[in-house]
């Protein structure tokens, strides 16, 4: 009997937690955290994002710091001749590096490092040994004293390279917000004919009142035949427009659905917040601001300086170059011959300096290089140009349509009292005998309306809101 009553008592608990759990309601912000979690396409447009991401941390790697190492082996039994009385019968050579490099956005490239060799020489005559090591820590330096002077060429290769990661990043981001956009719309579109569900809903269950009324009133020889006949049309409208409105909350599941990629997009499990219910104070205090720039102008005007320094980093690379190059070393060198130490001892410092000159002699095909590089700069302007464009018709277009929105949400709010007002007047008018069902249900019919007309209003000022905060909000 315990085992019965704890197993009731489970089952009373799992029941009221499945109660609570189904009427409770999911927000927009726990909706988008879904999508987020959920969505593929939204998943690989943020993978993108990142690879791209990584990408511009890549370019900076141009002025990083390098470590080098490395170390050689050989061995030679040739028999090479040494003098005109000795043969060197073997020798070997082991040698190693270490440097540190960078290069600097002046255009110098530095190194400093270690370098050292170990030479073993064996003569046939008299079977003497000879070993000599060297070693050297020494700075290397490098200018370019026209192609990247002042990292000229570097520079401009690095920009472009950064600037057209740049132009991907943001048309990521642009389609992200149309991602996100459209998800935000398809949770209001949801609760919008949810809603309205349950105003076709009421206004069925007037209707019904109504023709219970006339068929009573019509039993009792007191209303006419039309008047029942006309009820039951209208009852029927209702329940028409009632299923109208349950085949549009399956369509706004579907695409709500799609989102979460729930496989029986029909269905859904998630009540959303009811639509007549919603706070309108975020859209009623004022119009939309517009903060920053549209993330496919600032792609544009990104591939506008990507144009612009490929033109630059190519006039560069293609044009003649002096290259001044010098290494400072402080040498030391110990010999060891015939096994008597301390036989040659030397050390001192050394330097080297030298100048290169290039020149590329296909001076034919700049001029067509460089027309091909001009082209691009003036597409990627006339590009810029057209989407800044774009951008400011329909930001404008956007502001007519909020305060047109607006206007009509306010002057549908007057409607609907008015009808509001009237429908009760003919309510009471049908009961005290002073109406007739027609112009009752007229009344009912238009009170519908004005309901409709306010739901559509917000909806409309909502999609329009959330369109101005997804693009025209970039900080």
């Amino acid at each position: 009997m315990k085992k019965l009553k704890l197993l009731a008592g489970f089952m009373v608990l799992f029941a009221v937690s499945y109660a609570y759990a189904s009427e409770s309601v999911l927000t927009m912000q726990e909706y988008l955290n879904m999508v987020s979690e959920k969505n593929s396409e939204l998943k690989s447009v943020q993978s993108n994002i990142d690879a791209v991401k990584g990408k511009i941390a890549e370019i900076e790697r141009t002025y990083s710091y390098f470590l080098s190492a490395g170390a050689n082996y050989a061995y030679d039994a040739s028999g090479k001749p040494y003098s005109f009385i000795s043969v060197i019968g073997n020798l070997s050579n082991f040698t190693y590096d270490a440097s540190l490099s960078r290069q600097f956005e002046t255009g110098t490239q530095v190194s400093v490092g270690l370098q050292g060799s170990h030479w073993n020489y064996k003569f046939d005559f008299g079977g003497a040994d000879y070993s000599v090591s060297d070693i050297s820590p020494f700075v290397r330096l490098s200018q370019s004293l026209i192609k990247d002077f002042d990292g000229g060429a570097t520079k401009a290769s690095i920009a472009q390279a950064r600037a057209s990661a740049n132009s991907v990043l943001y048309l990521l981001e642009y389609r992200k917000q149309s991602i996100l956009l459209n998800a935000r719309l398809a949770y209001w579109n949801l609760s919008y004919s949810q809603t309205v569900i349950d105003y076709r809903q009421a206004s069925l269950d007037r209707t019904k009142k109504i023709l219970e009324w006339n068929q009573r009133r019509y039993n009792m020889d007191l209303a006419e035949r039309s008047d029942m006949l006309q009820s039951q049309a209208a009852v029927k409208m209702r329940e028409l427009n009632l299923r109208l409105a349950y085949e549009e909350e399956t369509r706004s599941k579907r695409v709500f659905n799609q989102f979460l990629e729930i496989p029986d997009s029909s269905a859904v499990i998630y009540n959303v917040e009811r639509f007549d219910k919603i706070d309108m104070s975020f859209v009623n205090a004022s119009a939309p601001n517009r903060r920053g720039t549209r993330f496919d102008v600032l792609s544009a005007l990104e591939d506008v300086k990507s144009a612009d320094f490929a033109s630059q980093a190519q006039e560069r690379n293609m044009g003649a170059d002096l290259v001044v190059a010098g290494q400072i070393g402080a040498n030391s060198a110990y010999g060891e011959l015939a096994n008597k130490t301390n036989s040659l001892s030397t050390g001192g410092p050394s330097f080297a300096v030298g100048l290169r000159y290039t020149l590329p002699l296909d001076f034919s095909l700049r001029k067509d290089i460089n027309k091909g590089f001009e082209s691009a700069k003036i597409s990627s302007q006339k590009a810029a140009q057209s989407a800044a464009v774009r951008e400011n018709t329909d930001w404008l277009l956007l502001m007519d349509n909020w305060n047109n929105a607006k206007f009509r949400l306010n002057l549908a709010r007057e409607i609907q009292k008015i009808q509001q007002d009237r429908n009760n007047e003919d309510q009471d008018l049908l009961r005290r005998g002073r109406s007739t069902t027609f112009f009752v249900l007229q009344s009912e019919q238009d009170l519908d309306d004005a309901n409709l007309s306010v739901l559509q209003g917000k909806l409309e000022l909502i999609s329009i809101y959330e369109l101005a905060e997804a693009f025209y909000n970039n900080k």
